[in-house]
Order: structure tokens, then C-alpha cells, then sequence
């Protein structure tokens, strides 16, 4: 009897964490949306060419590396190569999305398609996860030991169909070729695992949970972007040479 008091208390909490989830991802893309609609474009000449950026862009990546250097600071745990590594590589990743906002006109629509199908993936990975997840996936035990093949499954499908519904069904949202839309569902399902991966085997590595608390329930803003910026850099690059 205890032990199952034990158990519904626990489901309990770990809906409770995903509602969190959901009304940071609601008020986030919120916040977004309307940064995009009201906030100026900042200008800047670069070897003489003109360039502009989103000051939200600049806001993330400041947040990110503040995160990181608190890290460094109040953890000692966090002074190993594998941080300073995860920092190099998504400072690199930062400059996709200014790539991305600078080559093309429609980069509102790719920024806000990205983020959608990146948190729709991150939210019913952890659905599905914690409701019907029972295998577990014994090569990333060591990684992330809650994922399970339930979870990712549930990422798989709500991620294509996210993207199927907001490239196709809506066909004019990006204007592509057929094929560059699929390679780009798939490719953003992918990366979005993988970099979820990485992410958390680096603070696995620093022995922290979350880079910080900022955001109810999703930890600091390098917690959030450990999918984004993979799937920024990747479309980037398909968008470029394809």
C-alpha cells in the first residue's frame, strides 16, 4: 500500500513537470512571436557588407554564456574539457542562426517552424515517456538513464507529424521543393535526439541537472537549447546547399 502511494505521488510530480513544460513552451513562443512583431532589427557593417540581427539572439547567447561561466565558477565538478568543448561547439552553432536570418527573407517563418517542431518533439518525447515508457535503453543508460524507446518514439511521430502538418498541409509557410521539405522534418528529428543527448551527457559529466532554473520547469536557456541549435545549424545547411 505504501509503495503505491510511493508511485502515484511520483506520477503525480512527473505530470506536474510536464505541465510545467508546457506553459513555458506556450509563454516562450509567445515571447518569441512577439519579439519578432515589436523588437528592431539591429544593423551592423562587417568588412563592408551589412548585416542585422535579432537582439533576442544576442540575449540568448549572453544568458548562455552566463550560465556556463557560473557553472565554472560555483561547480568545480564543471572545470573539464568536456564543457569547454560543449561551449566552443554551440558558440559555433549561435552563428547559424545569424547565417540563417541574414540569407534568407522568410527566416521569421523558419525560425518559429524550427522552434515548434523542436519543443513539440522535446514535450511528447517526455509524454509519452513517462506514460508509456517501459524499455529502456540500455547504449545511453550511462547518458540519460529515463530515456526510453516509448519516448522516443513519441518524439519520432509528433516531430514528422509537426512538420508534415506545417510544410504541407500549410503548404506556403516555407516555400521549398517536396524533397527539401522531408530531408528537413527528418533531418530536424535527428539532431534534436542527438543534441538532447550530448547536452545531457555533458551535464552528466559536470554532475548538474540543470544549467540553472530560470525557466519553470526546463532548467536555465542552455537546457532548452540543446536541440535548437543543432536543428538551426542543420537546416541551415540544407536550406544553403540544397
Amino acid at each position: 500500500m505504501l509503495w503505491k502511494n510511493f508511485q502515484k505521488g511520483k506520477e503525480i510530480l512527473d505530470l506536474n513537470n510536464f505541465y510545467k513544460r508546457i506553459i513555458t513552451t506556450i509563454f516562450g513562443l509567445t515571447l518569441i512571436a512577439i519579439s519578432f512583431i515589436y523588437l528592431p532589427v539591429i544593423n551592423f557593417l562587417f568588412f563592408g557588407n551589412n548585416y542585422h540581427f535579432h537582439p533576442l539572439i544576442i540575449i540568448l547567447a549572453i544568458v548562455f554564456i552566463l550560465e556556463i561561466l557560473f557553472q565554472l565558477i560555483k561547480n568545480k565538478h564543471s572545470r573539464h574539457k568536456l564543457l569547454f568543448i560543449y561551449l566552443f561547439i554551440y558558440l559555433v552553432l549561435f552563428l547559424h542562426v545569424i547565417f540563417l536570418e541574414n540569407m534568407f527573407e522568410n527566416w521569421k517563418n523558419i525560425f518559429f517552424y524550427l522552434l515548434t517542431q523542436v519543443f513539440i518533439i522535446d514535450i511528447f518525447g517526455y509524454l509519452v515517456g513517462k506514460i508509456f515508457g517501459k524499455t529502456k535503453l540500455k547504449f545511453i543508460h550511462e547518458i540519460s538513464p529515463n530515456k526510453t524507446i516509448e519516448g522516443y518514439i513519441g518524439s519520432v511521430i509528433a516531430g514528422i507529424l509537426w512538420g508534415v502538418i506545417i510544410l504541407f498541409v500549410f503548404n506556403d509557410f516555407i516555400e521549398t521543393d517536396f524533397y527539401i521539405k522531408i530531408l528537413l522534418v527528418l533531418s530536424i528529428v535527428f539532431t534534436s535526439i542527438l543534441g538532447d543527448l550530448f547536452v545531457s551527457k555533458v551535464k552528466r559529466v559536470i554532475s548538474v541537472k540543470d544549467f540553472s532554473n530560470i525557466l519553470y520547469g526546463h532548467g536555465g536557456i542552455s537546457d532548452r537549447l540543446d536541440s535548437v541549435l543543432p536543428s538551426f545549424a542543420i537546416s541551415f545547411w540544407i536550406f544553403f546547399l540544397l
